[in-house]
């Protein structure tokens, strides 16, 4: 059917509303004690229709597919969230050099969500459109609820002893419904020391130094973002286990579908810190250096179960994860003027993620990306212990078999010789021009022992490069960013660039003219259909991440005061 013929015949119209508001008070019992309380609630509704007509892809009874006929649906969606926060806060300074800090608090949140709405097919009077739902037959029913609350208490100490020696220390306690009663708090610390080296003696004697401070920092932070109910066991009505009691119409069955893990809590993730801060030429040029590293365990994944469980999957507290890094930030005022200025900042960040602990002692965790039918079930991503977390994995592409590989056995009749290895399909399948992979273990077959990492989507670093121009009331900002060291795989070169049996009627890259034929032989792209095995990943679509993009530009001017004094 003609895809804009088809276009024009479907409604497809969604409503959003969005309501925020906000209320706090503060009360200042003394020049040093302070109390605040805040208010925030959001509400966000969303309402989703669709009607498919008889002149709709979706919706003509003359394809045989369609078995609904006219049909549409009709689905609201409701998310609000209430939170409360309550601090009382001390400030005072003593004999001009000890500066106190202090604050309490604690804050409540809660969040619900819920999703109702119905489909209707072989709607008679489509001229109604979503009026005439009601007159056809219900094939479907959304109702669902759900929601989650957090209770949490905290406290901040801060001591500056003479502007240079300063010291912070917090803790936290968080309380979340997500888990069982007995597992739902988590405790968090934190300290950091900071030295302002500057205003000490023997710094003030190096020239054009106007800031040199030192930090050091180590704090602990909880993650409960797992599914609401997830320590529950759950079942589920499905028609997928329906049964037909005395031939009547079939009544939908409970199966359970997840089990119950009263052992889940909160994620932790540590974190050690040392930074140094450097000023020159009264701070025309600085210079921020910044180490990190950070350790998350009790990882909450839905992780693989042994297979007497009955279940494939658990959430689960398992695991370890390691990020560490380095990051440099230099910030600098080139030209200051009376009429014109140019600043930059320039940063760049390093970072390395290591696998520290599987689940249930595995060496290896395999991962996939439901996006193609033939490809939902091939794992795409691989964890090792040791070694970087989401490493693409898959086969070594080796360009294409040629004839030289085949024995003739009859005229147009070809087979894979015995020393050629497979790339995973029977001799006498693979054809001249088909796509061939590396043997790994050199048993002459390709097979899941070739599987093997391909590269790394975590780049070598990252980083931004900004310049700010600023003439009279004219002020230009050009910002760069850029990644390098990283891979992607594009899926799209999969169906776009070989005319597989799963993309026939898909248009093709540009590239596709090169494919391999009798006339035109090369080792770029195979023949048309030579795919191989179905749902395999290669380095073949393997690419390379690196970039360096002009991130964004902005030009803006300022009235001049004389002007917007005159308009008031």
């Amino acid at each position: 059917i003609n895809p804009v013929f088809s276009a024009k015949n479907e409604y497809r119209y969604k409503t959003y509303n969005t309501l925020l508001l906000n209320a706090y008070f503060t009360y200042k019992f003394t020049p040093y004690f302070s109390f605040r309380s805040t208010f925030n609630h959001s509400t966000y509704t969303l309402t989703n229709e669709t009607f498919n007509n008889s002149s709709s892809r979706l919706g003509n009874p003359r394809f045989p597919s369609n078995i609904r006929g006219v049909n549409g649906q009709w689905i609201n969606s409701l998310t609000s969230h209430l939170s409360n926060e309550n601090t009382l806060s001390y400030a005072r300074t003593l004999n001009r050099i000890h500066r106190v800090e202090g604050t309490l608090g604690a804050t409540f949140s809660r969040r619900n969500v819920g999703r109702f709405g119905f489909a209707s097919q072989q709607v008679p009077n489509e001229s109604l459109m979503m009026s005439g739902l009601d007159e056809g037959i219900p094939y479907e029913t959304y109702a669902s609820e759900s929601g989650w609350g957090l209770m949490s208490f905290l406290s901040r100490f801060n001591y500056i002893y003479r502007g240079k020696y300063i010291v912070t220390a917090t803790m936290r306690a968080d309380g979340s419904s997500k888990f069982v009663p007995g597992k739902r708090w988590g405790y968090f610390p934190s300290a950091a020391l900071g030295w302002r080296m500057s205003e000490e003696g023997f710094m003030k004697e190096i020239d054009n130094l106007s800031n040199a401070k030192l930090r050091i920092s180590y704090g602990e932070t909880g993650n409960n973002r797992v599914s609401d109910f997830a320590y529950m066991s759950q079942m589920a009505v499905t028609s997928s286990v329906a049964y037909s009691y005395n031939n009547n119409t079939p009544s939908k069955g409970i199966v359970p579908v997840a089990i119950a893990n009263e052992d889940l809590t909160w994620e932790t993730a540590a974190q050690f810190n040392v930074g140094y801060d450097l000023g020159f030429f009264n701070n025309r040029v600085e210079l921020i250096l910044d180490y990190y590293d950070k350790t998350t365990r009790d990882l909450q994944m839905y992780a693989n179960t042994p297979f007497y469980i009955g279940f494939p999957n658990a959430y689960r507290n398992i695991g370890k994860l390691r990020n560490s890094g380095f990051e440099i930030s230099l910030n600098t005022v080139n030209i200051n003027s009376k009429k014109f200025t140019w600043t930059s900042n320039f940063n760049i960040s390093f970072n390395k993620n290591k696998v520290l602990g599987l689940s249930d002692d595995e060496d290896y965790l395999l991962s996939s990306v439901g996006w193609g039918v033939n490809f939902n079930s091939t794992p795409l991503y691989i964890a090792e212990i040791g070694q970087p977390a989401a490493q693409f994995y898959g086969y070594r592409w080796d360009g294409n078999y040629q004839y030289d590989d085949f024995n003739e056995v009859s005229e147009g009749i070809y087979v894979l010789k015995d020393e050629i290895t497979t790339n995973g399909m029977s001799r006498d399948k693979i054809q001249p021009g088909d796509i061939k992979y590396r043997d790994l273990n050199g048993d002459k077959v390709v097979d899941s022992e070739d599987l093997t990492v391909l590269g790394s989507a975590y780049p070598i670093h990252i980083g931004g490069f900004t310049n700010e121009f600023r003439y009279k009331n004219l002020t230009l900002n050009v910002f760069f960013q850029w990644s390098y060291g990283n891979k992607i795989m594009n899926a799209n070169r999969m169906l776009f660039e070989g005319n597989t049996l799963t993309a026939q009627n898909f248009n093709q890259y540009a590239s596709y003219i090169d494919r391999w034929t009798p006339e035109n032989q090369n080792n770029t792209l195979y023949r048309t259909g030579g795919q191989g095995p179905i749902g395999v990943y290669s380095d073949r679509t393997l690419e390379d991440g690196s970039y360096l993009r002009l991130k964004s530009v902005s030009l803006t001017y300022n009235l001049p005061d004389k002007i917007i004094k005159r308009l008031n």
